[in-house]
């Protein structure tokens, strides 16, 4: 039951934070301790707040209107008191190509924020803020809404009553993929890739110890070890990403889907990332194990020269680059659907999951 007036005794009121699977829901578990202060101190000491949360993931459609989102709340919610809602989602939102930042529905005391057009550097702050500003017009009543910290610029009205924030230009766009990158967190791709890691591992084991090895890297000079590097992770990202079914065609999507931006692009700085991040931690790894497990001397006298710290690092780098390759083996070994649980976000999930679905009837129609 909501109590739309409820600021108006200057007592009591409740906000409930709606939050996606992931992400979204533990920035909103994080935020709704301190946020109750927040309130107070940005909106007013007369109103005492109680801030819960709920995980749900509400958004069907990722452009679906926020007024039709308010009724979805109300009915999830109608077993508890409410007085405003605020939803966070990680879907991308656009509005005339903009990414879309906030909507918000005084009229319902409703409003919704996309992460990813926040960007990914100091979000939590960045949604705190823009939590603040969504309540602090939301309890503005009849006055004139008070200037708010919500990122981004007010759109122009459309038919509907909601009130839109965009982030236009080139920085809304980056911020956009930026933060859609941050939602899948690609530095934990390779930890559940359990065939991945072996293959990687298990290449580095055996190209480490290998006499030919050590002499092949004490012959290369930077710029050839670096072109190594990148070639090989290329390889490995651009293995993952085909092998896997992960780039999207339009050919292969609904007529009702949206644009095909951001997501490949998303998609290849998530795979991108992940590979970079695994490459790193092998190169410390076997930095570090190189100086434990090849004695100086017999490196030495195979490589044909006085070894020194430089030798092992490149050793250690030459080795990490060769590594990718069981890299690809290993992913080979994995099906598609684990290498989406890997690579990508719940929300991001559900909808590859969907637009999978959407595929199959369509087929299945035409056939």
């Amino acid at each position: 039951m909501r109590h739309p007036h409820a600021d108006r005794t200057g007592r009591k009121l409740r906000l409930v934070l709606i939050a996606d699977p992931g992400l979204p829901s533990e920035i909103a578990r994080n935020l709704s301790r301190r946020l109750p202060e927040h309130l107070r101190r940005h909106i007013g000491k007369g109103i005492r707040w109680q801030v819960d949360t709920v995980t749900e993931p509400l958004l069907a459609d990722e452009q679906a209107d926020v007024s039709g989102l308010a009724e979805i709340v109300e009915n999830r919610l109608a077993d508890r008191d409410w007085d405003i809602g605020v939803f966070l989602t990680d879907l991308p939102r656009r509005a005339a190509r903009n990414p879309v930042s906030t909507e918000v529905d005084p009229e319902r005391r409703i409003a919704l924020i996309s992460l990813p057009a926040l960007g990914s550097r100091r979000l939590p702050r960045r949604v705190r803020q823009t939590v603040v500003g969504v309540v602090r017009q939301l309890t503005a009543q009849d006055e004139k809404p008070l200037e708010s910290p919500v990122v981004g610029r007010p759109a122009p009205r459309e038919e509907s009553q909601c009130e839109r924030y965009v982030v236009p230009g080139l920085r809304g766009h980056v911020r956009l993929v930026l933060g859609m990158v941050r939602a899948n967190r690609p530095w934990l791709l390779f930890t559940s890739l359990s065939r991945a890691m072996a293959g990687v591992f298990a290449t580095a084991a055996v190209g480490f110890l290998n006499s030919a090895t050590w002499q092949v890297s004490t012959t290369l000079g930077i710029w050839q070890l670096t072109v190594i590097a990148a070639l090989s992770t290329l390889a490995l990202t651009a293995w993952i990403i085909i092998d896997h079914g992960l780039w999207e065609r339009a050919e292969d999507l609904p007529g009702t889907h949206a644009p095909l931006y951001p997501y490949n692009l998303v998609t290849l700085l998530t795979i991108g990332l992940g590979v970079f991040v695994l490459y790193a931690a092998l190169f410390v790894t076997l930095v570090a194990l190189s100086f434990l497990v090849v004695p100086a001397s017999v490196f030495g006298r195979i490589s044909q020269h006085a070894v020194d710290a430089s030798d092992y690092v490149t050793l250690s780098w030459f080795v990490t680059s060769s590594s990718m390759i069981g890299g690809a083996f290993g992913t080979g070994l994995e099906n598609a659907e684990e290498v989406r649980d890997a690579a990508y976000g719940k929300r991001h999930r559900r909808r590859q999951r969907q637009l999978t679905e959407a595929r199959a009837r369509d087929r299945d129609r035409d056939g």
